[in-house]
């Protein structure tokens, strides 16, 4: 399970238990994350559960001030443990209450990780990475050129044995899932990705 930890000013303000389905973040007292400040919007976010998956996925609703996540502006983002929501001047801490039993590393003849095929060259790049970035920076994990491209722009998110797609930066760059355009998006075998521009097949051999 998890829950929101709510500060302000780095005092804590409340917890929220999350639930499976939708747990609404706003202004009005009806919601289940209710912050009562003139800079948040009556309903400025949810976050939906998926406790089957163990996942879960905040979303902007076109929020006046918008919604943060560890300081960048997002629509849509795959929470991750510790991950800190900034919504008008308050923290919203997400953390996971139980951690998962470490499974023991396979012996390497049958480790099956998922990877990238590049369409253009059929180059297989590896996602060995909890998050595997696509950028025009060197840092980036995955080079990808253009003068609208910039650092970090997209990921590939890891959560449990579910693969995540998700555009973290809107303004010049895209993605598409199998020719639709998408902001975010759960990754399955077979699944064509153009990331700015450049497309890429997932493939899952598990």
């Amino acid at each position: 399970m998890a829950k929101i930890v709510i500060r302000y000013q780095n005092q804590i303000l409340g917890e929220a238990q999350l639930r499976p389905g939708f747990n609404t973040i706003g202004r009005l007292p009806a919601h289940p994350i209710c912050i009562e400040n003139l800079g948040i919007s009556r309903n400025h976010a949810f976050i939906i559960g998926d406790i089957e998956e163990k996942i879960f996925i905040l979303e902007d609703l076109q929020s006046l001030n918008g919604t943060y996540v560890n300081k960048k502006r997002v629509h849509k983002c795959l929470l991750k443990s510790n991950d800190v929501i900034t919504i008008g001047q308050h923290a919203l801490e997400y953390l996971e209450d139980v951690q998962r039993p470490r499974e023991l590393p396979a012996p390497v003849s049958q480790l099956r990780e998922p990877f990238l095929e590049a369409m253009d060259t059929g180059k297989s790049i590896p996602l060995a990475k909890e998050t595997t970035y696509f950028g025009n920076s060197s840092s980036d994990d995955i080079h990808i050129p253009g003068l609208m491209i910039g650092k970090q722009f997209a990921s590939i998110d890891r959560k449990g044995t579910v693969w995540v797609i998700n555009l973290l930066v809107k303004r010049f760059s895209h993605i598409k899932l199998n020719g639709e355009e998408v902001n975010s998006a759960r990754l399955k075998d077979g699944d064509e990705i153009e990331v700015g521009g450049v497309g890429f097949r997932f493939l899952h051999p598990g």
